[in-house]
């Protein structure tokens, strides 16, 4: 490659070089910005329980796009600290210990505590085929479920 000898021309293509790169720096800047304050999916709380001073369940409904199906879910975290939520995707997955895919009031999803450690989540009018988690036990809690079959 031949060198640019004429000092005009340098500072041109260094110039040119810089611009470009601060360009591609700001479009990168505000895409994450625009990720972030715009999450493909939506979080909704339903409800909460608390057990005592330790534990809080969350009942959730999330949905990611118009066309797109609802998702209860329920989520488990310590008294006091707030659900975190995905930087870019907005979800709230930390903790989660059911999912199904109904929304809360169609699925008849509640939660209550029987006990300090014991969670118990109600879905009257859950179908098998949609329940997407379901997990019996989560840091020392153990998880109890009623739903319409066996």
């Amino acid at each position: 490659m031949k060198r640019l000898k004429d000092p005009f021309a340098r500072k041109m293509v260094y110039g040119s070089l810089v611009y470009g790169g601060v360009l591609l720096v700001m479009f990168a800047v505000l895409t994450v910005v625009y990720l972030h304050t715009r999450p493909r999916c939506s979080e909704r709380v339903v409800s909460h329980s608390f057990s005592g001073a330790r534990w809080t369940a969350t009942l959730m409904e999330r949905r990611c796009g118009e066309e797109a199906p609802f998702f209860a879910h329920v989520n488990l975290h310590p008294a006091g600290k707030d659900l975190w939520r995905g930087f870019f995707s907005g979800t709230v997955t930390e903790g989660e210990v059911f999912a199904v895919e109904q929304d809360a009031f169609d699925a008849g999803v509640s939660i209550r505590w029987s006990g300090p450690n014991t969670l118990v989540i109600h879905c009257a009018r859950c179908s098998a085929s949609f329940i997407r988690k379901r997990q019996g036990q989560w840091n020392g809690v153990d998880i109890e479920y009623e739903l319409p079959f066996h």
